[in-house]
């Protein structure tokens, strides 16, 4: 903390437990450094997985014999003082970095969220068409500024799917999928009573309401007054957005919201146990993290294809959401035949059980490492 706190990086030595005992040099990362300035005994943050994914990867390259150097991704002053042989950054960096860096140092793009012009289109697209329906001008929660990172990386990878990747075709270079972990794991719910969950819905998010759907998703459920909708996010942290929908958020007796949420918390597990879906109509994602969070506790997710899910994993897509077509998708769901619903909560709890963990995040980002930087 003192060392963050004077120099603004934190580091990791080289482990050496892959390959020879030598020191191969050194490898440095843009992200951020909550992760490394914990006290032994303290565990990572349940808010975002990316807490435990920034340690992994600096785990990851220290343990093939490189020292590690990490500092946050939205400091603009640090200055590169060491020959790296590689550099991850995750926002804009790499256009100021790679003039610092030696020539031979490897430039990777680890790719959290859509590309950001794609991202911004998306949240005024969303702001618009509110606009439309209801008179309600919001402004931009979610908002990214400009990066070259894509241009100027020499390797992309990360989180996402079809969709999310298919904001960087311009660019003419392959992804490495990297898949997103989870914070917590839950045993499939056997005993839930599928006849009284298919009446409960779960959105978890967090900021940027608009862009993550959750308007359209009030709008939505305004319309069903038999089936609920529990709201887990800062929905209050936009002002702007909680006053234009004070009545869904406050006088509509099938919502109910609880702020943010803890999901490894008993509240949240007596959430999850109510509900059989999530309905996430977000825009723009990377992978969503929320999403997998419900997929890992049996639910079942009505999502677009840009939250970033892989399209296999059995999900019930939201093509072009609106206050209407949730409605169809929800209402249809909600009809699904109590066996059918079970086998298909025990199917996507199995493929993220397989696909969205931490050994498997490690595991592709040890394939990553090995197999394309070859380092």
């Amino acid at each position: 903390k003192i060392t963050n706190k004077l120099w603004g990086v934190v580091s990791m030595p080289a482990q050496n437990k892959i390959g020879d005992s030598k020191k191969k040099g050194a490898v440095l990362i843009s992200y951020i450094i909550e992760p490394f300035t914990l006290a032994p005994w303290e565990p990572f943050s349940n808010l975002h997985t990316m807490y435990w994914e920034c340690y992994e990867i600096a785990r990851l390259f220290s343990e093939r014999g490189y020292e590690v150097d990490i500092f946050d991704s939205k400091n603009t002053a640090f200055i590169p003082r060491k020959s790296y042989a590689v550099c991850v950054d995750v926002d804009k960096n790499l256009l100021r970095l790679s003039e610092l860096l030696p020539k031979g140092c490897k430039k990777v793009f680890h790719i959290l969220i859509s590309h950001w012009e794609a991202y911004n289109k998306a949240e005024k697209k969303r702001l618009d068409e509110l606009k439309t329906r209801r008179g309600v001008q919001l402004k931009p929660q979610r908002h990214m500024d400009p990066s070259r990172n894509a241009e100027i990386a020499d390797y992309l990878e990360g989180f996402g799917n079809k969709a999310i990747f298919g904001t960087f075709t311009q660019f003419n270079k392959p992804i490495f999928f990297i898949p997103i972990s989870a914070v917590i794991h839950y045993e499939f719910p056997k005993n839930k009573n599928f006849s009284q969950a298919r009446k409960h819905f779960l959105w978890i998010g967090g900021g940027g309401a608009v862009l993550k759907g959750l308007d359209i998703t009030l709008e939505a459920f305004n319309k069903m007054p038999d089936l609920h909708l529990h709201v887990c996010g800062p929905v209050y942290s936009d002002s702007d957005f909680a006053k234009a929908y004070k009545k869904e958020l406050e006088g509509t007796p099938n919502i109910h919201v609880y702020g943010r949420i803890d999901v490894a918390g008993k509240q949240f597990r007596d959430i999850i146990d109510k509900c059989a879906a999530i309905v996430y109509p977000s825009a723009a994602e990377g992978s969503s993290g929320a999403v997998v969070q419900a997929m890992h506790a049996g639910l079942i997710p009505i999502i677009t294809h840009e939250t970033g899910i892989q399209e296999d994993s059995g999900y019930i897509p939201l093509l072009n959401p609106t206050p209407e077509s949730i409605v169809k998708a929800i209402e249809n769901f909600s009809h699904m035949d109590d066996k059918k619903m079970k086998l298909l909560a025990k199917k996507i709890w199995n493929y993220t059980r397989t696909h969205y963990t931490k050994e498997q995040f490690s595991k592709e980002y040890s394939r990553f490492i090995n197999e394309v930087l070859k380092i």
